[in-house]
């Protein structure tokens, strides 16, 4: 489990009023389909090779599940990045309080849903990294 404090750490941030909230999303790195299902909340992403998500932090547990393609997650723990590659068929469990990032390496297709209600936080390190890599991959 993550530090609790990492929560008033000045890198963390609530992101935006209503922008994880849209049903579907689409933007230069694929689409997110969001549902709800017996209250809980179920995201579906397909995203394109090269792109990043994510960049936050939840004080549940996070569970993905890699349907086709290769991602790798990037995880803050004791100060460090700790990058972990997944194909096809991988289940993945980010524990509270843990940042982290998905660098998608191929297109690929998963899920992601959460152990309790769903709410995030921005690590800004992860997001600055994210936004600098959206703008530069959406200009190719």
């Amino acid at each position: 489990m993550g530090d609790p404090s990492i929560y008033s750490s000045p890198d963390v941030y609530e992101p935006p009023a209503g922008n994880l909230e849209q049903p579907v999303f689409t933007d230069a790195r694929g689409t997110i389909h969001r549902i709800v299902l017996d209250g809980v909340k179920i995201n579906l992403l397909s995203t394109k090779k090269g792109f990043m998500r994510s960049g936050d932090l939840h004080k549940n547990t996070q569970f993905d599940f890699v349907f086709s393609g290769k991602v790798e997650l990037w995880l803050r723990k004791d100060g460090n990045d700790v990058k972990t590659i997944y194909g096809p068929n991988s289940f993945i469990r980010i524990t509270p309080g843990i940042p982290h990032l998905f660098h998608f390496l191929e297109d690929t297709i998963m899920a992601e849903w959460w152990d309790g209600p769903f709410k995030a936080w921005y690590y800004k390190p992860y997001r600055d990294v994210i936004d600098a890599q959206f703008k530069q991959m959406s200009a190719k």
